[in-house]
């Protein structure tokens, strides 16, 4: 015998009555099968009704029973009756849109009632609650031209009450339809918004569960914009004739920013910086050439007689085949339309790393084929003029650099 087993058997028979251990001791010493005998039928005497009344019932599984579904049709007769005949319908149950119009007609603002309107970092939202019945597309784009100022995209999205016919629930239903492309004029931007609010004022294309939702009401109106960078047509410095050419892919816009970095921005993205990030490159080159901790606000104007230095500073411990030079064209408009670009600074012509700039009322902005611009303009190259005054990125100053 193990001697766990031993010691589980000694706990056991220390729990029994000395006196029946005694009596056992007895019957095994006379004979070990009439032990064994007496333990089998104590072993077979079956449980008590006391003991198995104090004993957890078993688990026993039910049979499935199915219960039929109520019948429906009794009540939608009852309820039909009641909303006809009856002289005290139930009050009406208040939905969001009663509490958020209570809610606007605490501020007692007669110009903002039942508008709210919601900023974040790149984006504008604007919600009407009020005279949903209507097209809204004058009041939006009253609400863009006042603080919109770049290309954008639009999100045009409505929610409306839906009442189910059966036992007239209410709930609030939004459209999830597709953005706008980026715009860069508002005159495509009102017709695209004008097109949406048609189509949500009709009243029978609009999306529900099923046949059993009938249309109750509008419930809100937002429409979200969200902002880029590039400045919209006739909100830049540059004339809309000259800007439209940033569309192609002949030239870079860069006259959103009334800093005195054109002409450095225009270094940036050529060499490399993305038109969107190139604020910081530039403010870097900037502070490299004057030797500046920081940019200040009145940061002062780069004229072109400072091109021969520019260059330099940029070209400084670099291998000559990869130096830089700058090519400045000014665009001029004629009386009848036509455009000529005058040649105002030329690099050498040893120089394979061109940078070509246009310089117009003061304002730098890149050029990346000038061939392209001409054809696209029928604008003519003129030769360099030196009886003109030369233009620098924010100044008007004498041509320099007859001669490189």
């Amino acid at each position: 015998m193990s001697s766990s087993i031993q010691e589980r058997l000694e706990e056991e028979l220390a729990k029994i009555d000395p006196a029946v251990l005694r009596y056992f001791d007895e019957l095994l010493a006379e004979s070990v099968p009439a032990a064994r005998k007496v333990v089998q039928n104590v072993l077979d005497e079956p449980i008590s009704e006391e003991t198995q009344a104090r004993l957890q019932k078993p688990l026993v599984p039910k049979p499935y029973e199915p219960r039929a579904p109520p019948r429906q049709r009794r009540q939608r007769g009852a309820q039909a009756l009641l909303r006809e005949y009856d002289p005290f319908p139930a009050r009406r149950v208040r939905t969001a849109a009663d509490y958020q119009r209570e809610i606007l007609d605490l501020f007692d603002d007669a110009e903002k009632e039942g508008e709210e309107e919601t900023t974040g970092r790149r984006f504008i939202r604007w919600r009407f609650i009020r005279h949903l019945g209507r097209n809204l597309t004058r009041e939006f784009m009253a609400k863009i031209r006042e603080r919109v100022s770049t290309s954008f995209y639009l999100r045009h999205i409505f929610g409306y009450q839906l009442r189910n016919i059966e036992d007239g629930t209410v709930i609030v239903y939004y459209s999830n339809p597709k953005g706008s492309q980026w715009y860069n004029k508002l005159e495509d931007a009102e017709k695209w918004l004008n097109t949406r609010e048609e189509e949500r004022l009709n009243n029978e294309r609009v999306e529900r569960p099923n046949t059993k939702w009938a249309f109750e009401g509008f419930f809100n109106v937002d429409v979200k914009v969200v902002l880029d960078r590039q400045p919209l047509v006739g909100t830049g410095r540059l004339p809309d004739w000259l800007r439209n050419l940033a569309h192609s892919r002949a030239m870079v816009a860069l006259d959103t920013y009334n800093d005195n970095l054109c002409l450095w921005r225009s270094i940036a993205v050529h060499q490399g910086t993305r038109t969107d990030r190139c604020t910081k490159k530039a403010r870097n080159l900037a502070q490299s050439f004057y030797k500046l901790k920081a940019i200040p606000q009145n940061f002062r104007k780069t004229s072109l007689d400072k091109l021969d230095k520019v260059e330099a500073h940029l070209n400084e411990g670099s291998p000559v085949a990869s130096w830089l030079g700058i090519r400045v064209y000014e665009p001029e408009r004629l009386v009848g339309g036509e455009v000529v670009w005058h040649l105002r600074t030329n690099p050498n012509p040893k120089l394979k790393n061109i940078l070509t700039t246009g310089v117009y009322e003061g304002h730098a902005f890149l050029i990346k084929d000038i061939t392209k611009l001409e054809k696209l303009m029928h604008a003519p190259i003129a030769a360099r003029d030196s009886q003109k005054p030369g233009i620098c990125t924010a100044t008007m100053k004498p041509a320099a650099r007859e001669k490189r």
